[in-house]
């Protein structure tokens, strides 16, 4: 700029400071104003995260370096409280009373879902346990691999219509239900218990003690896992899952152990007399909790619109589409190989009644080392992939387990059959918890019901398979039927595991 030039622009700048301008003003063109905005909502109402942004004057030389290391430094501060913002914008719209903090610690220390944890963890001992004891009482009394099949169904037959629970848990509130469940499976184990001291037990009583106690477990995503996602949140809904089946996995491996010594020593009854006592434990927690936050609302709508409504959002989301599918050709093909351990254990393996215990509680040795591994080190990104991964692990070690005739070699495998059941378990619900509108969640849990529970005919299944051509050779045909029955899923869903959440 040429001397009667910058004369000329000191006069310009000394009148419009007399008339109140700014140096700033739009009278000078090379003088422009920098303003950063966060780009959200209405353009025209531009705002600064800490106020009203300063304005910097470009100009040439050093001044214009300035300007510019000021422009980087407060664009770094907007873009580290525009993340901070949308944080907290996606916690209040999905956290449903989630805390500021996150991560296990977190939820330990809110007290309602340390309640849901432990009703879990002392329910989810006699999970496992009455499977495994069950099965053996009704293959010594009976000798037939098919009624062992008939009662374990008997166990899973409510799931079929899990859809129905998760519509009225819709429309009830959730701690209502579970403690009514709660109550009802303490009562029929005392009543097995009061049969077995009585000499009178027969095995039509042990399959109708086996439809109460399903249907309790088949509510149980409907109502208890439901309130847990309630409670922690979208944000802790994978790790709140993940640690609760690290629990109930944890007390697997404990649970077959100690239920094939209870009825070696003392007889089935002990077993219900354990049953009663966890289950009446669980129903102190569940009384002494407060469930208004988490309770369901009541629509106005017929049950059956809300359950047209679920198998909407299903036909909606491809991912979730792709899990149910995995769930129905796993539990069908799959999972049905556990009611056949007491039978191979005793048939072709010739194990003692412990021995049979401990083949199920290696079972539980993986999926709690699973449940551990998935809450400690698998990201979100992963879910879709460790769901995946864990499903052709169950698939595997069942075929594993068939194929074995050694005791140790069916030690090893139906260890990494229970990580992926870990695997697969947190996976699915944390899948369709995920990718399903909040309001929508019992629902949908019902629809994932349903689907495990049409999965249970493999049970039946496979028990006629076992008197048609072995056990052991059963189990062989349904694991690699759910092999090839995965391939395909995972062909045609591929959104299941590539999706990054």
């Amino acid at each position: 700029m040429d001397g009667g030039g910058a004369a000329e622009h000191r006069r310009r700048l000394a009148a419009q400071r007399q008339a109140g301008g700014d140096r700033h003003s739009r009278a000078l063109p090379r003088q422009r104003s920098f303003r950063v905005h966060d780009g959200i909502g209405d353009p025209g109402r531009r705002r600064h995260p800490v106020g009203n942004p300063p304005r910097y004057g470009c100009s040439s030389g050093r001044a214009a370096l300035s300007c510019r290391g000021a422009r980087r430094r407060h664009r770094l501060f907007y873009n580290i409280a525009r993340r901070r913002r949308a944080r907290r914008e996606r916690a209040h719209q999905t956290g449903a009373g989630v805390a500021p903090e996150s991560g296990l610690r977190a939820l330990i220390a809110d007290g309602a879902f340390r309640r849901l944890w432990l009703i879990g963890a002392t329910t989810g001992i006699m999970r496992w346990l009455d499977m495994v004891v069950t099965g053996i009482y009704v293959f010594d009394v009976t000798g037939s691999p098919t009624w062992v099949a008939i009662v374990t169904f008997a166990r899973a037959a409510p799931m079929i219509v899990g859809v129905m629970f998760g519509a009225l848990a819709a429309r009830m509130p959730l701690g209502r239900l579970m403690r009514v469940g709660i109550a009802a499976v303490a009562l029929t184990y005392g009543s097995l218990a009061i049969l077995a001291a009585l000499d009178a037990l027969a095995v039509w009583h042990v399959t109708a003690g086996a439809l109460v106690i399903g249907t309790y477990w088949s509510s149980e995503n409907s109502v208890r896992r439901t309130m847990m996602c309630a409670v922690a949140g979208m944000a802790n809904t994978g790790t709140a899952i993940s640690f609760d089946w690290a629990t109930i996995n944890g007390l697997r491996l404990a649970g077959p152990f100690i239920g094939g010594v209870l009825y070696a020593a003392f007889g089935f009854g002990a077993t219900c007399v354990l049953g009663v006592a966890c289950f009446a434990a669980a129903l102190m927690l569940a009384l002494g909790m407060s469930t208004g936050s988490v309770a369901a609302l009541s629509g106005q709508r017929r049950i059956w619109d809300d359950i047209a409504e679920s198998f909407a959002v299903v036909r909606r989301s491809t991912t979730v589409q792709g899990v149910l599918a995995v769930s129905i050709c796993l539990n069908f093909f799959g999972f049905p190989y556990g009611s056949m351990i007491p039978v191979i254990g005793k048939e072709v393996l010739h194990a003692a009644p412990a021995d049979v215990g401990l083949l199920s509680s290696t079972e539980g040795l993986g999926a709690m080392l699973g449940a551990i591994g998935l809450t400690a080190f698998v990201r979100p990104a992963w879910f879709g992939r460790a769901f995946l991964v864990g499903s052709f692990a169950v698939a595997l070690g069942a075929l594993g387990f068939g194929l074995s005739q050694a005791y140790a070699l069916s030690l090893v495998a139906l260890l990494p059959a229970g990580l992926g059941m870990s695997w697969f378990a947190a996976m699915q619900s944390t899948q369709v918890l995920a990718h399903t509108p909040a309001e929508r969640r019992s629902g949908i849990m019902g629809v994932l019901t349903t689907t495990i529970g049409l999965g249970q005919l493999g049970t039946l299944h496979i028990g006629w398979l076992a008197s048609q051509i072995g056990a052991a050779e059963a189990v062989v045909v349904s694991a690699a039927c759910a092999v090839a029955a995965l391939i395909l899923c995972a062909w045609r869903w591929p959104a299941m595991w590539r999706d990054r959440g």
